[in-house]
């Protein structure tokens, strides 16, 4: 790997992070970059490299949206501990259910994403955002669905969550948004020490590229609070529609 390839994978890192802290989907840049700046390396270490790069982005997302009150990460303590052994499960099943037969039901729920999220309307900008916390059971059943999720196949697990938050839970998108980002946080706690006892990671392109994450996790929930619900909606049904493209195109690819 390249000065070149570096600086590749850090401006990818800047943009992932910044993507995954307003709307989730950060893998769907960080990863293809990785792909083809190692091209040589085996899935695993590109999937872990990934990993350290975005847990510390998802980290720095947390704690700006705690600094700008728009999430207490004590509010979800039920949800992160669900979500932990969601991970575990969902990693289990994972060595059961190949991970081509989840294409074909992911792909359904994006579209059911979708068309919800558009049939929603435009939020109201002008009302102030009114933060409800979901009680315990909604928060274990979210967690362990988000864990479960997450550990079986991954991609698009913030997006998942900002969904249900914002659908059943009623927050807005950007308080939905910092919500997710501390479930999520949880469920890559687990698979990031996985793929680092295992020595899954490249540290000569993870470490620089999760300072950039770092910058773009930081930038991106500042700008989150900033912008307001409707812009984050926006960024949101862009990344839903990406994930899906990609995992449409990864389904035929392997057909």
């Amino acid at each position: 790997m390249g000065a070149t390839e570096l600086l590749l994978l850090c401006g990818c890192a800047v943009l992932a992070g910044w993507v995954d802290a307003i709307a989730g989907g950060g893998g769907l840049i960080q990863i293809p970059a990785l792909l083809a700046a190692l091209p040589s390396a085996p899935v695993a270490v590109v999937l872990g490299t990934n990993k350290l790069s975005s847990f510390c982005g998802t980290t720095t997302a947390v704690l700006r949206y705690h600094s700008l009150r728009f999430v207490s990460p004590r509010d979800w303590v039920v949800a992160v501990v669900a979500a932990l052994a969601g991970s575990g499960i969902g990693a289990f099943c994972a060595t059961v259910v190949p991970g081509a037969t989840m294409k074909p039901a992911v792909m359904i729920l994006l579209v059911v994403v979708l068309v919800a999220t558009l049939a929603k309307g435009t939020p109201n900008a002008s009302t102030p955002a009114v933060a409800r916390v979901p009680g315990s059971g909604g928060q274990a059943a979210l967690g362990v669905g988000a864990g479960v999720y997450d550990g079986l196949f991954g991609p698009g697990t913030g997006s998942f969550l900002i969904f249900g938050l914002v659908r059943w839970c009623h927050l807005d998108y950007v308080r939905a948004s910092a919500a997710a980002k501390v479930v999520n946080l949880a469920t890559n706690f687990g698979a990031l020490g996985m793929f680092i006892g295992l020595g899954f990671v490249d540290y000569r392109a993870g470490l620089p590229m999760a300072v950039c994450n770092v910058l773009g996790a930081w930038l991106g929930a500042t700008m989150a609070g900033r912008i307001g619900p409707v812009l984050v909606r926006r960024v949101f049904l862009v990344a839903v529609a990406g994930l899906f493209l990609k995992v449409v195109a990864d389904h035929f690819r392997e057909i």
